[in-house]
């Protein structure tokens, strides 16, 4: 009797198992980080800049072997004159990521100049099927100098393809 109970519950937990694994994804593709600075390699991470800088960003894509969707945008966060939460004109870009390695990103401000104020910088990673797996974010402030909020934004969004496509 013992050794049916001990076959019953095998069978049970092979099945559980099988159940389990068909509806299971093991993926574990994220964005591991996402640095913000003034170098291309944001070797040294920043969060204040000047209206004329240049906003460096790092998405470290992780855990996948797999492409995905990568979006990057800046928002408005809190700058004088704009609505929070809306992408700022021109700064947004999505690129097709070849497995686990940074994404470079670099953005320029309205006309080559930010006004003032809080941004926001949001990376999305999307799977093949356009399902969101993970977002990062990132903020930082303009401050100093004279600042104008006119013309067309331009984006410089790049992304660094290493070794191993």
């Amino acid at each position: 009797m013992r050794t049916n109970r001990w076959s019953l519950a095998f069978a049970l937990g092979l099945m559980l198992a099988a159940v389990l694994a068909c509806n299971f994804s093991a993926t574990t593709a994220n964005i591991s980080s996402l640095k913000i600075g003034k170098d291309a390699e944001v070797k040294t991470e920043a969060n204040e800049f000047k209206p004329s800088d240049v906003v460096y960003a790092v998405a470290q894509v992780s855990n996948t072997s797999d492409t995905h969707k990568v979006t990057a945008r800046v928002l408005f966060d809190d700058v004088k004159g704009q609505d929070s939460g809306k992408v700022v004109p021109g700064l947004e870009t999505t690129l097709d990521v070849p497995g686990a390695r940074p994404v470079m990103l670099n953005f320029t401000g309205p006309a080559k100049n930010w006004p003032n104020g809080r941004y926001k910088i949001e990376v999305t990673m999307k799977d093949k099927d356009g399902k969101q797996i993970d977002q990062e974010t990132g903020t930082f402030t303009i401050a100093g100098g004279s600042s104008s909020s006119g013309g067309a934004a331009e984006d410089n969004a790049n992304e660094e393809h290493g070794s191993g496509h």
